[in-house]
């Protein structure tokens, strides 16, 4: 790989991390893999997340256009919460970075165990 090439490789990837960063993003990201879901649903799956914290990174993910957010003036006012079609292509690398971390686990448990 040339020189420019590996400093656009490596941009391309600080940005992608750079949209994760953060204690949560990762977390809303893959807790909206299933369906769309209301505020206080996300909250209770990240707990103890903050309310506060949760609109900043929501508003964030939306933003970046990773995540829409839906209001329906019903009797409920409702607000639901779902990846836009281009935050859903990040299932499968949120998917795989999860079996990476487990099998981190396994290692890092290995190793402090001395096998």
């Amino acid at each position: 790989m040339k020189d420019q090439e590996k400093h656009i490789f490596y941009r391309d990837v600080q940005d992608a991390l750079d949209l994760m960063r953060g204690r949560w993003r990762g977390a809303i990201m893959a807790s909206l893999c299933g369906d769309p879901k209301r505020f206080l649903e996300l909250k209770a799956d990240l707990s103890p997340v903050t309310s506060r914290v949760l609109i900043k990174e929501l508003r964030f993910l939306e933003q970046n256009k990773l995540i829409t957010v839906k209001r329906s003036i019903s009797a409920e006012n409702s607000v639901l919460y779902a990846h836009t079609e281009h935050g859903s292509s990040c299932g499968p690398i949120i998917l795989q970075l999860r079996d990476w971390a487990v099998k981190h686990r396994v290692i890092m448990l290995e190793s402090i165990r001395g096998k």
